[in-house]
């Protein structure tokens, strides 16, 4: 997995040959082949498809005859687009690898041509298998008993040198034959085109689908966002992946999270250092971040934890674990504090008493003036399975499309919109994944989703996080989208983009918005936390005033100098996603709200027995923020 993410880190897609091939690479081989990949798309910075001919091309042609020849080309226009390749780059793209000046004659009669690769049969094998034409909905061109026949030709062209070796002519005579023709192409691709054009269109007419008016209250009412820019990654990034960058991460988190525990008693932690001068004391205070677990023979809980200078074994006894006075939760990583004795040779702690950075509890915090905010994440444009037409129908009620006075009121006077990750589906996620997308071109999923934002009103504003679905790194923290996503929404002020996490001031409430990714490494470790039940999870980060306590799960962390995940502040309003269910919930006087998906229940999540609740959007009146909840469900707004 991790040469799938060094490549998806500089926009290379791998199908699963050209996956395996790689990992049979040696560490020269692999170095070359991102190093001139790198610096190949200094030049030509589009998404890249590695097929195993690609591959082969960047492994074994000199850098300049790559870029010469591929310096404007599209990697993905012979999948996805009308575009028709130059001459030279066809010739060059469709050049037979297999000549009587490159094939050991010896090596054909001992039957060692089918190791060697033939890379033209295999590219077009891989060409047949990624576009898959008799896949829906594209299937109209290709009969099945043409694959069939095109089968009995490649394994014939694979098995041939059980005799005489074929002739170069008749090679390229049977490769022809494996070939879609142009026209078939051709006719594909403008249908996709086509198809691309009709959604937009039938997007952009949404305003005007609707003749119903209203008033609307909260264009009247001016915008008030503030970005915490300090706690922003965007622009930020210094992080290589270092030791000395994982190294100076995990000091900064100990640090920040250190210095709240100590601020919730009002004491300075000792020093695990100086530990063994408290010998036999019994009201000791230290903080550490926790970096192996396990029991002891008589059930008691070992923790050890770690400063910046020391390490230091605590001991849970179990009988204060099943009375409930200590926690049985502890994450590796999390930053936690102890109080208690320390054994007669300096050796050990024994606990009375669990310090987390836990956020204070207050009263909910409202606002004067009556406005509604909107809480969306998980739309995943570009999915068979995206709800398109209930997606409409929520753009339309903003629109002013009300069927009765509850409606219109909440639409009237709705003067935000969050919006935490996931916006597309995105493109090579997961093996397998393009067989799940209506369009597999990433530009064209954000153009939809800006396309979309377009026709909600002006005056409400959308304040938009990434996930991990969306197209950039990753690792986390995530930053705002690169520039050539950003510019489909240019012209669009009523758009706010923030980081993955981000903090940000919304009409004097201080929302705090992350995707949720973390969700799926604490839900195991922690028996309260749920699926079925989000905000048990969300409670659980807040608790330990991190998004992310674990490290080396599921969730990739990048290791920058400042921990950007550490919650810094205390939310009003705590807004997640990623799992598809909506949750609802208070804690400690923050608002927590984890919103659903408009995507319907994938195959993995049927695997998995997780049973999304899709278009489902939770609206907070923060005039009585924490007090009611609202929600569009399906078409139909209701109190809950």
């Amino acid at each position: 997995m991790d040469i799938i993410n060094e490549f998806l880190n500089i926009e290379i897609l791998l199908g699963p040959k050209t996956y395996n091939r790689i990992k049979k690479l040696k560490d020269n081989e692999l170095t070359h082949l991102l190093n001139n990949i790198k610096k190949f798309k200094t030049i030509n910075n589009k998404l890249i498809l590695l097929n195993n001919h690609f591959l082969d091309l960047f492994l074994n042609h000199p850098l300049d005859e790559i870029i010469n020849n591929y310096k404007d080309f599209d990697f993905i226009s012979c999948y996805i687009s009308n575009e028709e390749l130059p001459k030279s780059q066809s010739d060059f793209y469709n050049n037979t690898y297999i000549t009587e000046e490159n094939v050991d004659a010896s090596k054909i009669k001992n039957n060692e041509l089918k190791a060697e690769e033939n890379v033209e049969d295999e590219f077009i094998g891989e060409i047949l298998d990624e576009m898959d034409y008799n896949y829906n909905p594209y299937n109209d061109t290709v009969e099945t008993e043409n694959k069939e026949d095109n089968t009995n030709i490649a394994t014939n062209i694979a098995t041939n040198t059980h005799n005489a070796a074929p002739t170069d002519i008749e090679q390229k005579e049977e490769i022809q034959k494996l070939e879609p023709s142009k026209n078939t192409i051709d006719e594909r691709l403008l249908k996709l085109e086509k198809e691309r054009t009709h959604r937009i269109n039938k997007i952009k007419s949404i305003k005007n689908s609707v003749f119903n008016k209203i008033n609307y209250v909260a264009k009247d009412i001016d915008s008030q966002i503030q970005i915490y820019d300090k706690w922003d990654i965007s622009g930020k990034s210094t992080c290589e992946g270092s030791l000395n960058d994982f190294i100076g991460y995990f000091n900064d988190r100990y640090s920040k999270i250190k210095a709240m525990i100590e601020r919730k008693i009002n004491k300075k932690a000792y020093p695990l250092s100086k530990i063994q001068r408290m010998k036999n004391e019994k009201d000791v205070f230290v903080v550490g971040i926790v970096t192996d677990m396990n029991t002891t023979k008589k059930g008691h809980k070992r923790v050890v934890i770690e400063d910046d200078e020391a390490i230091f074994s605590v001991i849970i006894m179990k009988d204060k674990i099943e009375k409930g006075e200590l926690p049985d939760d502890i994450l590796l990583d999390e930053v936690i504090g102890f109080e208690g004795a320390i054994s007669q040779d300096g050796g050990v702690m024994f606990p009375n008493n669990c310090i987390r950075p836990d956020i204070t509890p207050k009263p909910p915090k409202s606002i004067d003036e009556k406005i509604y905010t909107a809480f969306l994440s998980d739309v995943h444009i570009g999915s068979y399975e995206f709800l398109e037409n209930t997606f409409r129908k929520f753009i339309e009620l903003l629109n002013g499309d009300t069927k009765n006075g509850l409606e219109e009121k909440i639409v009237s006077r709705l003067k935000y919109i969050s919006i935490a990750g996931d916006l597309v589906d995105g493109v090579g996620i997961y093996p397998g994944q393009e067989y799940d997308l209506y369009d597999v071109d990433i530009i064209s999923q954000y153009k939809e989703v800006a396309t979309y934002i377009e026709q909600i009103p002006e005056h409400i504003d959308v304040i938009i996080s990434p996930g991990n679905h969306d197209a950039l790194r990753p690792a986390e923290p995530q930053p705002i989208f690169p520039k050539r996503i950003l510019d489909l929404f240019d012209g669009l002020n009523n758009v706010h983009f923030i980081s993955n996490p981000g903090f940000v001031n919304v009409h004097g409430l201080d929302f705090l918005l992350y995707h949720g990714r973390s969700f799926d490494d604490v839900i195991g470790q922690i028996s309260s936390a749920s699926y079925q039940d989000p905000t048990s999870i969300m409670k659980e980060l807040l608790k330990r005033r991190h998004l992310c306590p674990t490290y080396g799960g599921r969730c990739p962390i990048a290791p920058e100098k400042e921990d950007y995940l550490v919650i810094h502040n205390e939310p009003d309003i705590f807004h997640t996603g990623h799992i598809h269910i909506n949750g609802y919930g208070m804690y400690k006087g923050t608002t927590l709200i984890n919103s659903g998906t408009f995507q319907e229940q994938t195959d993995f999540q049927k695997r998995m027995g997780i049973h999304p609740t899709p278009a489902r959007i939770p609206i907070i009146d923060m005039s009585k923020n924490g007090s009611q909840y609202i929600e569009w469900d399906n078409g139909k707004i209701k109190v809950i």
